[in-house]
C-alpha cells in the first residue's frame, strides 16, 4: 500500500508539472498521459476482452488500461481526476466497453449526471455521422449504478468531483463474425478510426466549454517524438512519389513538332507523339507503397491521409504502366473523375453565351514571348522571397514541353511559348501565386503529401488558381471559353471519338482557333486519355460555392489539399501537427482583396460569369 501512495503521489505531482508520463502500474495496469489533459480513457481490458477497444486505448492522448481485476480502480482514479481538476478547472473521463449480442445499437452512451448531458449529446452527433456507425443511443442512469454492469470496482460517481464529467461506452462488436469472434479487419478498423475522431472532436469542445483553457493550448508537441511510424511512413511515401514526374512522364515531348505536322496536313491525320522513357517499374513501387505498415497507426486522420496517398500512387502507376493504351482512359477516370451532364450544361452553356477566342494581333508589343515571361515570373517570385528568405525555386526554359507548368515547386517554360500581355499577370498568379505558393506552404507541413499534392488535389488547386486570374483582373471571356472547351473535350474523348473529331468540334462548331483546339485536344488525348482538364472549371465552380458560405480562402494556400480534407486540415492545426500557411500568394492582398470582399457582398462577378 506504501508503495502505492508513492508511486500515485509520483503521478499527481507529475500532473501538476505538466510532464509527460508511460507509468506502469503492478502488476499489469498502465497510465498514459502523452500529454497532460484535462480528459482520462478508461478501458478495464481484465473487464471487457476486445481487439478494438484495445486499439483504440492506444490514441487517445490519455488512458488509463487496467489488467488486474483485483485493482481498486477508484483509489487510482479519484485522486487523479480531482488533480485534473484542480489544474484545469474540469475534467472528462470516458470509459469504453464491449456490450452483449442482444444491445441493438451500435453505441449507447451512459450518463448519471445533467451537467454531462450536453457532452454526451455532442459526441452523440460526432458518432452519427460516421458511414460505419448505424445507431446511437445516450442513456441515463442512476448514479449509484452507472457503472455496477461492469464490475464489482466500478467507479464510483458519488465520490467524484462535481466537475469531473463521466461518460461510458457501451460498444457492440459489430466488427467480430459468429460464434467464434473472427475478427472483420476492415470494419474494425473503420470502427476504431471513427469513434476516434469522434472522441477526439468531443475532447476539443469539451475543453472550449468547461474547463478554464483553449483548445489551442493543447497542441501536440515535438509530433516527430510522439509518431515515429507517421513520420517514416511518410518519408517512404515521399520517396516513392519523388521516383518519378507523372504529369512530364504523361506529356508529349514533340507537341510543338507535332502541330506543325499537324498543320501542314490540313488537320486530317491524326498526329503522332512521343514520350519520355520510362525511368521506373510501377509494380516495384506498387510492392513499395503496400510494405507500409499504414494500418499500424492509431491516429485515424493521419491513417486517412497516408491511406489515401497510397491508394492514389498505386493507380498512377497503373496508369504509366498503360500509358498509351485504353486502360490509361479508365485509371484516368479513377484518379481524376469524369464529365457528368451537369458540367457538360454548364461549359455549353459558357460557350453560347461568350464570345469568340478570336483576336487580331497587330502590335508585337502586345505579345509577350518566353525569355521575357520568365524575368516578369521571376519578379514575382523576388516578391514572395521577401515574406519568407527561405523561400527558393527557379524558372526554366524548355523545348521539350508545350506552355507553361509547374513542377515540384519550380516553373517550366517552353521556349516556343508566347501570349497577350493582357493575360501575364493573371497567368503568373495562376502558376506562382497558387501552384508554387501551395508547394513551398505545403513544403514547410511536417508531412509531404501537402506540397506533393493529397489524392484529388487538382479541382480545388485549379479552381484557386482560376480564381486568382479572376481577382487580378485577368479572367477574361476568352480564357473561359477555354476552360469550357477542355469540359466539351473530355466529354467527347470520353465517348469514343478519335483526336481528329474532338479538334474538329473544338474548331467549327465552338469556334476556337486550331492552334488552341488543337492544344486543347492534344491535353486531353496525351498517353491514351487523361480527364484532368474538366477539373478547371468543376474546380471553379466548387470554389464559388466554398466562397459563398463565407469560409477562409487563405487556409486553401496552406498545401495542396482538396475541399473534403479541410476539416482533417483544421483538426490537425488545432492540435498543432499541422501550419499556417507561410506565404500569402498577392491576389490575397491589398488591392486585390477589395475584389473578394466585394465577390462575397455583392454575389456577381464570376458567380455571374459561370452561372
Amino acid at each position: 500500500m506504501k508503495d502505492n501512495a508513492k508511486q500515485l503521489a509520483g503521478i499527481l505531482k507529475k500532473i501538476k508539472n505538466k510532464e509527460v508520463f508511460h507509468v506502469q502500474i503492478p502488476p499489469k495496469n498502465k497510465l498514459v498521459f502523452n500529454q497532460v489533459v484535462p480528459y482520462l480513457f478508461l478501458y478495464r481490458q481484465f473487464f471487457s476482452q476486445d481487439p478494438m477497444l484495445s486499439e483504440l486505448v492506444k490514441s487517445e492522448p490519455a488512458y488509463f488500461r487496467v489488467r488486474d481485476p483485483q485493482m481498486n480502480v477508484s483509489e487510482w482514479i479519484a485522486p487523479i481526476l480531482n488533480q485534473l481538476v484542480e489544474e484545469f478547472g474540469a475534467c472528462l473521463i470516458i470509459e469504453a466497453w464491449a456490450s452483449d449480442a442482444a444491445q441493438e445499437e451500435d453505441i449507447q452512451i451512459h450518463i448519471a449526471r445533467k451537467n454531462v448531458q450536453a457532452i454526451a449529446q455532442y459526441l452523440g452527433k460526432q458518432l452519427s455521422t460516421e458511414e460505419s456507425i448505424a445507431k446511437v443511443e445516450i442513456l441515463t442512469d442512476s448514479k449509484t449504478n452507472a457503472t455496477q454492469s461492469l464490475s464489482p470496482s466500478s467507479v464510483q460517481l458519488d465520490n467524484l468531483n462535481t466537475n469531473i464529467f463521466y461518460m461510458g461506452l457501451e460498444i457492440k462488436p459489430k466488427y467480430l463474425l459468429g460464434v467464434d469472434q473472427q475478427i472483420l479487419p476492415i470494419d474494425l478498423r473503420h470502427f476504431r478510426e471513427a469513434i476516434s475522431r469522434s472522441l477526439s472532436k468531443t475532447f476539443f469542445e469539451f475543453i472550449r466549454i468547461h474547463t478554464l483553457s483553449k483548445p489551442t493550448a493543447f497542441k501536440i508537441s515535438q509530433p516527430k517524438k510522439m509518431l515515429p511510424l507517421a513520420w517514416e511512413i511518410d518519408q517512404k511515401l515521399a520517396r516513392e512519389s519523388q521516383r518519378f514526374d507523372f504529369l512530364l512522364l504523361i506529356t508529349p515531348t514533340n507537341s510543338y513538332d507535332a502541330w506543325l505536322q499537324f498543320k501542314k496536313g490540313n488537320y486530317r491525320k491524326t498526329p503522332v507523339f512521343r514520350y519520355r522513357p520510362m525511368p521506373i517499374d510501377p509494380d516495384i513501387i506498387k510492392r513499395n507503397l503496400y510494405n507500409l505498415h499504414i494500418e499500424d497507426l492509431f491516429d485515424p486522420s493521419i491513417a486517412y491521409l497516408f491511406r489515401d496517398k497510397r491508394k492514389e500512387l498505386d493507380q498512377m502507376m497503373t496508369m504509366l504502366s498503360e500509358r498509351g493504351k485504353e486502360g490509361f482512359l479508365l485509371g484516368s477516370m479513377q484518379v481524376f473523375g469524369t464529365v457528368n451532364e451537369k458540367l457538360l450544361e454548364k461549359a455549353q452553356a459558357i460557350l453560347t453565351i461568350t464570345t469568340t477566342d478570336r483576336e487580331v494581333k497587330t502590335k508585337e508589343e502586345d505579345i509577350v514571348y518566353a525569355d521575357e515571361f520568365a524575368k516578369l515570373a521571376q519578379e514575382e517570385l523576388d516578391y514572395l522571397k521577401i515574406q519568407d528568405p527561405n523561400f527558393g525555386t527557379t524558372v526554366r526554359l524548355r523545348d521539350d514541353i508545350y506552355g507553361v507548368m509547374v513542377n515540384q515547386g519550380v516553373l517550366n517554360i517552353s521556349k516556343q511559348y508566347s501570349l497577350p500581355r493582357n493575360r501575364v499577370k493573371a497567368l503568373i498568379q495562376h502558376e506562382v501565386g497558387t501552384h508554387i505558393v501551395t508547394y513551398y506552404n505545403g513544403k514547410q507541413q511536417p508531412f509531404s503529401l501537402f506540397r506533393l499534392g493529397v489524392p484529388g488535389y487538382e479541382k480545388l488547386q485549379e479552381g484557386l488558381a482560376v480564381l486568382a486570374e479572376y481577382l487580378v483582373g485577368g479572367l477574361t471571356n476568352n480564357r473561359l471559353r477555354i476552360l469550357a472547351g477542355r469540359v466539351i473535350a473530355v466529354h467527347h474523348m470520353q465517348q469514343g471519338n478519335s483526336f481528329i473529331d474532338t479538334f474538329s468540334v473544338l474548331l467549327d462548331k465552338y469556334q476556337f482557333l486550331p492552334e488552341t483546339a488543337f492544344q486543347m485536344t492534344m491535353r486531353v488525348y496525351r498517353s491514351g486519355g487523361l480527364t484532368k482538364d474538366a477539373l478547371y472549371l468543376s474546380g471553379l465552380i466548387e470554389l464559388t460555392n466554398y466562397i459563398k458560405s463565407g469560409r477562409d480562402l487563405s487556409l486553401l494556400t496552406m498545401g495542396k489539399i482538396r475541399e473534403d480534407y479541410i476539416p482533417i486540415v483544421e483538426e490537425l492545426m488545432l492540435k498543432g501537427v499541422l501550419r499556417a500557411p507561410a506565404l500569402i500568394p498577392r491576389y490575397l492582398t491589398e488591392p486585390y482583396k477589395e475584389a473578394l470582399i466585394q465577390l462575397k457582398k455583392n454575389n456577381n462577378g464570376i458567380f455571374q460569369m459561370i452561372q
